[in-house]
């Protein structure tokens, strides 16, 4: 069964390479960002950085260092497409959904300077949900990979809205063993502690 692949930002800075291998492979269904993941994919996509991205005290000082990338992002939230190079456009090509949600005033705090702009976001979460909802209506296979609070919450909201539960695993897999993934998600399946990379070459091969 394909994979339902609910990704961090760490997955994006140490494991983009074989993501796309297995998007490319046809072993994922559906992608789901958290804003950490998405705004890194797109500035992987379309920058030439030293690092993968920016440390909060360098933002805290100019935020403008990420201005490229947050235009983008917002454009994509508003319906533009993704960057071609980017995680996120490679699943669009291929028609595969790819979601996303956030923490609002955590990830893109640099981004929005007026109320309006966050009521974008919002309805963007609000129509990603409802397909993440109804998704979880059939089998399924959800792998929570490096987000450690927004993932495994959106998972049980998901999944308490379904009346009737299919046969479902839901997996994690962090290098950390944090509370909150495996308490909320991989009480459903299995807890791979090792880094993202490990489990794309020997777990999803």
């Amino acid at each position: 069964m394909k994979k339902i692949l609910a990704i961090g930002g760490a997955v994006i800075k140490t494991a983009r390479e074989e993501l796309f291998e297995a998007i490319n492979q046809n072993k994922v269904e559906m992608l789901i960002h958290n804003g950490g993941s998405i705004f890194h994919d797109f500035q992987l996509a379309t920058e030439d950085l030293d690092s993968h991205s920016h440390p909060i005290d360098e933002l805290l000082e100019d935020f403008s260092v990420n201005e490229s990338a947050s235009w983008l992002v917002r454009g994509w939230v508003r319906g533009n497409l993704a960057p071609e190079n980017s995680i996120t456009g490679f699943c669009q090509s291929k028609g595969i959904h790819v979601l996303m949600f956030t923490g609002m005033a955590c990830d893109f705090w640099q981004m929005y300077g007026h109320k309006t702009h966050w009521s974008e976001l919002g309805e963007r979460a609000y129509y990603d949900f409802h397909i993440l909802q109804n998704r979880f209506n059939e089998s399924f296979h959800y792998v929570c990979m490096g987000s450690a609070v927004i993932h495994p919450e959106v998972f049980l909201k998901a999944l308490a809205g379904v009346k009737k539960r299919p046969e479902f695993t839901a997996d994690v897999v962090d290098f950390l063993d944090m509370y909150r993934p495996r308490t909320r998600v991989a009480k459903y399946g299995t807890y791979y502690k090792m880094t993202h990379t490990e489990y794309f070459r020997k777990v999803l091969k």
